[in-house]
């Protein structure tokens, strides 16, 4: 079963997307601070990693630099409300390849993780 962290601000949308998943086959394990995030990828394994931009007490960024020091070779998406924004960018200066906009429709989110972990 492949694990996936997703790091949301929002604890709604967060639990909601750790539900889908899990219906899907994926373990999930869902946070809303980019702390707790970086601290889990210190010591646990992922397959990916999906976060958010707008965080609680820090920013999506900070998990991205993270997962891609700790785990280079898991993917890593990113969500934001603003597809074209300074953040988007700098998200795929750190190598993400996977930028998903807001409203996230499921079905776009689920075949990028898919494609992302085959294509890793």
């Amino acid at each position: 079963m492949r694990r996936i962290l997703v790091v949301d601000g929002e604890p709604v949308a967060m639990g909601a997307l750790c539900d889908l998943l899990s219906m899907d086959g994926y373990a999930t394990v869902g946070l809303c601070e980019p702390d707790e995030a970086v601290r889990r990828l210190r010591g646990e394994l992922f397959d990916a990693v999906i976060t958010d931009v707008v965080l609680p007490g820090g920013h999506g960024l900070d998990v991205v630099r993270a997962a891609r020091e700790l785990r280079p070779g898991s993917p890593v998406l990113v969500v934001t409300g603003q597809v074209n924004s300074l953040a988007s960018e700098a998200a795929r200066s750190l190598g993400v390849r996977r930028v998903l906009g807001k409203p996230l429709r499921y079905e776009t989110l689920i075949s990028a993780l898919r494609d992302s972990i085959q294509g890793r």
